[in-house]
């Protein structure tokens, strides 16, 4: 999907092992392997396990392949299998990348879609149980459809989309669906929705005010690209397939995402957004329900 950043697995990595079980904080809908949570510019990490080593992973659900850093230049673009510590048997597969500083892993939707993730607080759950439903609507948390878009298995997931979860969001009575890419570093501009051209057309069509910021660059897999970043009066709410309001923001930026040989939102006709990792502040706590066909969305 997206050119994400990879890793090296090795004798460099240190050799204590950072991956333990923290105890649940007592508001946690969901049980499963605790794992500290930290964060690295707005992405949500977790300390792992690969082939015996311990590794920084990232968990990146705006990327359909996982990944691990090249160890030498000649490695690079291999697909490697590792087994890992996550809670399914088995090897996975992973492809060897460039990797960015404070990262060692990248977890994408290959493995992130068999598995329910809660993040909330500085802690992340994983299981291979789906959710437990009436607690978490007790517990005020809201459910979003992710059919046709989020799934295990990929034929569930529209063709011409790739199987990554959704919110969805509208400005000035402009709808559409937005990828939620945890792996989308936005900390320069917090609250990144990037839209591609139809969204953008369509806000301008409606009379949706839009200013324009500046510009940002961005490194994309056919390198670096500069995109446009507009600010708006109109408030960006996040809801529900139906239109429910979930949570809201005054304060986003939008950035229109080009088509590009990356593909991803930029390349469809209709509209599309994708939101960027500083929503999970946002939403203060969210559960990645793939089996369930769901993500759910803590209301702050």
């Amino acid at each position: 999907m997206k050119s994400a950043a990879t890793i090296l697995l090795g004798a460099a990595l240190a050799l204590a092992m950072f991956h333990f079980r923290p105890t649940a904080p007592a508001a946690l809908p969901a049980a499963g392997d605790f794992y500290a949570l930290s964060y690295s510019g707005g992405t949500p990490h977790i300390e792992v396990e690969i082939s015996g080593a311990p590794a920084r992973a990232m968990l990146d659900y705006g990327a359909t392949k996982s990944s691990l850093r090249a160890k030498t230049p000649a490695e690079l673009g291999l697909i490697v299998k590792a087994s890992t510590s996550l809670p399914f048997a088995g090897e996975s597969f992973f492809l060897t990348r460039r990797a960015d500083a404070g990262t060692d892993a990248i977890l994408g939707t290959d493995l992130l879609a068999h598995l329910t993730i809660t993040l909330e607080g500085t802690t992340a759950t994983l299981s291979t149980s789906p959710a437990d439903a009436t607690h978490l609507k007790a517990d005020g948390y809201i459910p979003l459809d992710q059919r046709g878009f989020f799934s295990p298995d990929r034929r569930r997931v529209a063709n011409d989309r790739p199987n990554v979860p959704v919110a969805f969001v509208s400005i000035g009575g402009v709808k559409t669906w937005a990828q939620i890419d945890t792996g989308y570093d936005d900390d320069l501009f917090p609250h990144s929705l990037d839209i591609n051209q139809a969204l953008y057309n369509e806000l301008v069509a409606q009379g949706v005010p839009l200013t324009r910021e500046g510009f940002v660059t961005i490194r994309t897999c056919a390198g670096y690209e500069s995109r446009p970043v507009y600010s708006s009066p109109q408030k960006l709410m996040i809801t529900d397939q139906t239109g429910a309001p979930v949570t809201e923001t005054a304060r986003y930026s939008l950035i229109v995402k080009p088509a590009n040989p990356c593909g991803g939102i930029g390349a469809r006709l209709g509209p599309a957004a994708q939101l960027g990792a500083s929503f999970l502040r946002l939403f203060g706590a969210i559960v990645f329900d793939p089996q369930a066909e769901r993500v759910w969305i803590k209301r702050n």
